[in-house]
């Protein structure tokens, strides 16, 4: 049976030759999932993209079966065809054995890591690419995983990126194109549903309360493309990052148009396409409490880990933490454990900013993802953070009660004056 009687999608003929396995194993398996999102989705074409972030960077999260997968493509020679940033590890591959992880993840990872380099991956170890690493623009074609990353790149740059699994982005990376639907259509790009923040005090706005605003936004978007109003252009990148992280959480939001903000949407004529919105919601500062407090499983309680960084600090981020807690001591009874990259933490180093961190107790921590790091040797059972995303999923994956706080509170918790 020939390629073409099989997908639903038109196919070239090389794309044909592909899923026939005349360019080798690697790209017909690779085409072939592909080919098969393509026909669930009703996609009418492939199309190329220009860079990838691969999600499946995790051995915590991919498995025996996601390494298999990966190692077979590495084995058989091929080469991304595409850039490809990873998305954050198990492990911080310097300091694994100090954090106490065990020796049989890390040797898992290690793997994985060694497989992606030999297919040409950049090895960012990030889920914050769009800080360190990515090379976007405004209107490109790109394959990304990791939900944070995916709404930065289509709301804040303008690029276009569907949501993208584990697994099938390591294939996109291989064929260099992807099924044309969802946001690379531009008629699914309008926003539906808007959101006035007239309301609220956003000009004084922390990160975190830009993080409960996103978590709220995302609960209540359901399938819409929602749109904002009244976001200031004082916000900042690291704003700009909580916030998304925390609306691609609670909902499925990859595309938020910030009007003013996001480059398709200078204003709300254009952010919905000229139509007249199916919903109008206001928001107040009573609504956005009510976040926070939901946010917390349990009430003001002394915490055994106070874990930054999910999504990634920047150097921006790092540089206020050692600020904050300059001639403090972190306590005897808890951790401070900053999430960032490795190209951060190269800069923020360089900088002396992880001296003063790390002088006063804390650690600052490369490559990793918060929410994956088995924390079981350590015995914590309750931890304190200024990620709603983090608070939402900690209790679940991490089995930890949550404490919810903006970062400065976070910080007066972990240290003390010496």
């Amino acid at each position: 049976m020939k390629a073409k009687e099989r997908s639903s999608m038109y196919l070239t003929k090389e794309e044909e030759a592909i899923l026939e396995g005349e360019y080798g194993e690697a790209l017909e398996i690779a085409m072939s999932v592909l080919v098969k999102m393509g026909d669930m989705y009703d996609a009418d074409r492939m199309i190329e993209i220009e860079n990838v972030h691969i999600d499946a960077a995790s051995y915590a999260t991919i498995y025996d079966a996601g390494l298999y997968f990966c190692e077979k493509f590495s084995k058989s020679g091929v080469i991304f065809k595409v850039p490809a940033t990873l998305n954050a590890s198990a492990i911080d591959f310097k300091r694994w054995r100090e954090l106490h992880l065990p020796e049989s993840l890390a040797k898992k990872q290690i793997k994985l890591a060694k497989a992606y380099r030999k297919m040409g991956a950049i090895t960012t170890w990030t889920c914050a690419p769009y800080q360190y690493g990515a090379n976007l623009r405004f209107g490109q074609n790109i394959a990304w995983g990791e939900s944070n990353a995916v709404i930065f790149a289509n709301s804040v740059v303008g690029a276009r990126t569907n949501r993208f699994g584990d697994l099938v982005d390591v294939c996109a990376a291989i064929v260099g194109k992807v099924p044309r639907f969802g946001l690379y259509v531009d008629e699914n790009r309008r926003g539906n549903i808007l959101f006035k923040l007239d309301r609220l005090p956003v000009k004084s706005f922390s990160c975190s309360d830009y993080a409960a605003l996103g978590f709220l936004i995302g609960s209540m978007t359901r399938t819409h493309v929602p749109i904002l109003m009244d976001v200031p252009k004082s916000v900042t990148i690291d704003q700009l990052k909580f916030f998304g992280a925390a609306a691609a959480t609670s909902g499925s939001v990859a595309l938020c148009h910030i009007c003013g903000i996001t480059p398709e949407a200078k204003n709300l004529k254009e952010a919905s396409g000229g139509a007249k919105p199916d919903e109008k919601i206001s928001i107040d500062i009573r609504e956005l409490n009510e976040v926070k407090e939901k946010l917390n499983t349990v009430g003001d309680k002394t915490p055994d880990i106070v874990a930054l960084g999910c999504p990634h600090y920047s150097v921006e981020d790092l540089k206020k933490v050692a600020f904050l807690i300059r001639g403090k001591r972190v306590k005897k009874n808890v951790k401070l454990w900053i999430f960032t990259s490795r190209l951060a933490r190269i800069i923020a180093n360089d900088m002396g900013i992880v001296n003063l961190i790390e002088k006063t107790g804390g650690k600052v921590i490369a490559d990793a993802c918060p929410l994956y790091f088995p924390v079981e040797r350590w015995g914590f059972k309750t931890l304190m953070t200024d990620s709603a995303k983090m608070a939402y999923y900690a209790p679940g994956l991490l089995k930890m009660d949550v404490i919810f706080k903006n970062t400065e509170e976070c910080l007066r918790a972990a240290a003390s004056d010496s």
